[in-house]
């Protein structure tokens, strides 16, 4: 069983009411919008920057949000070395749940065989090699999640994690 993807969210000093925070809301660009908004003091209409992509193919909408916007004067100021953050919003009966909340360097969507792939290019540190050095892991959608693609998905970038993953994998094995 491929282990489920599991990126840390944006820790924020944000209300708990907002269902947008913990990952699922009808409207999360609304209350994205308004969350920030308020945090960065936002006064001149700024809004989160959006793309609209179809993962879900449900004909409803599903959200690429890159927080590449300016907060309280700084631009850039969810932006560093390690990438942007960034989210991936899917549709469903509930509404939109949120399934990747990470810092990334580029994000990219491909389809091979009938299957739904997201590619994230992290800093290389996530792949176990020099920051600055480009790592690419390769996700796969499937059941409104994005789960870890299988090793012959993945970029030849990931060899060094893949191996360490297989390699700990292992040693709880023989224990």
């Amino acid at each position: 069983m491929r282990p489920a993807i599991l990126l840390t969210a944006l820790a924020l000093a944000a209300p708990a009411h907002a269902d947008v925070l913990q990952g699922s809301s009808p409207d999360p660009l609304g209350e994205l919008n308004a969350l920030y908004g308020k945090i960065c003091s936002w006064d001149d209409g700024t809004q989160i920057p959006v793309y609209e992509i179809g993962m879900t193919q449900d004909g409803v909408p599903d959200y690429v949000v890159r927080f590449d916007m300016p907060c309280r004067g700084q631009d850039g100021a969810f932006a560093g070395t390690m990438g942007m953050a960034t989210q991936i919003w899917v549709s469903g009966a509930e509404g939109y749940t949120r399934v990747m909340d990470a810092n990334v360097r580029d994000i990219a969507f491909e389809t091979r065989e009938d299957r739904q792939f997201v590619i994230v290019q992290h800093a290389g540190g996530y792949c176990m090699t020099a920051d600055a050095a480009p790592c690419f892991a390769t996700f796969e959608f499937t059941d409104n999640t994005l789960i870890e693609a299988e090793a012959e998905h993945q970029n030849p970038s990931m060899t060094a994690r893949l191996k360490a993953m297989a390699d700990a994998e292992g040693d709880t094995t023989n224990d």
